[in-house]
């Protein structure tokens, strides 16, 4: 392949990803003219249509979708075989981004654990940012996530660093109103506070149990979540970092223990990325001293 075609590539990537010439060639540092002309020989050189273009849109075709996926996966791969080739691999500085579930989990246990990391290394600047939705480390140009749940196979690098407990709770107050509950089933009838997922499914063992969520509260933060069952506005379900000190400390009981739930914590990074040792070194230091930490806010 050409150095035409190369930067072809290169001008493609930048025009797929802002939508336009004109924004592409201003953060891009090549001038509109030239992107239309690299692009339009890349198009000729692969004998397909990678845009769409009108004078007031501009969209990518089917085969462009698909090309930009790929391209962009190999230039991720690119530039990281590039950087491990110039990295001195005792030295630990550089960049490192990280993407993290948000809410207490991100703010009081991970991020904790990435200041003081940066602390004992100066040297590496760790950009963190939390979201509630799973990003993707490849195209989103992520070293390192922290995931929750089952990992699908693939590729990438995983390590499990701990298994949260997802418990169903209330307050004494609020379960002193209506009959005991022995049953998921039961739930159904009782207000209940809840997320973004607004069907419970409640395993225990074999048996699974789904609770279609027709009335309650919806809050999409888990503090706030916390605080409804606190002041006796229903039952939720969250996860034990969330709620443990309270159940202890009798502010929240717990209902149908029987069926709570493990979900998995791992951190996830692309291969060439984990053969960076300023990424292994944080992977590393937040699976050292996350038990610790945890045990900290489950004891309140």
């Amino acid at each position: 392949m050409n150095n035409i075609s190369w930067r072809g590539i290169r001008a493609f990537l930048f025009v797929a990803e802002h939508g336009s010439f004109t924004t592409a060639a201003e953060v891009s540092g090549f001038s509109k003219a030239n992107l239309s002309q690299l692009v339009t020989e890349l198009e000729r050189s692969l004998s397909v249509q990678l845009l769409h273009r009108t004078t007031r849109q501009l969209r990518l075709t089917e085969v462009g979708k698909g090309y930009y996926k790929r391209c962009k996966r190999a230039m991720s791969e690119l530039d990281g075989a590039a950087e491990w080739a110039s990295q001195s691999t005792d030295e630990l500085k550089g960049k490192i981004r990280m993407n993290s579930v948000g809410g207490l989990l991100g703010e009081e246990l991970i991020a904790p654990l990435v200041l003081s990391f940066q602390q004992a290394h100066p040297e590496v600047q760790v950009n963190l940012d939390f979201s509630s939705v799973r990003v993707g480390l490849i195209e989103d140009h992520y070293d390192l996530v922290l995931r929750m749940g089952s990992l699908p196979d693939s590729s990438l690098i995983a390590r499990r660093i701990c298994a949260l407990t997802t418990r169903y709770i209330a307050s004494p107050e609020f379960l002193a109103q209506y009959p005991k509950i022995n049953s998921p089933e039961d739930l159904q009838k009782l207000p209940l506070i809840y997320g973004s997922v607004d069907n419970w499914v409640m395993k225990r063992g074999d048996q699974q149990s789904v609770i279609h969520i027709d009335k309650g509260i919806k809050i999409v933060s888990g503090r706030v979540m916390h605080s409804a069952a606190i002041s006796g506005l229903g039952i939720t379900r969250l996860a034990d970092v969330y709620c443990q000190a309270d159940i202890e400390q009798g502010r929240l009981v717990e209902v149908l223990p029987e069926w709570s739930e493990q979900t998995d914590i791992s951190l996830v990074c692309p291969p060439i990325r984990h053969q960076l040792t300023r990424v292994q070194a944080l992977m590393n230091w937040i699976a050292d001293h996350f038990n610790e930490r945890y045990q900290q806010i489950l004891r309140g």
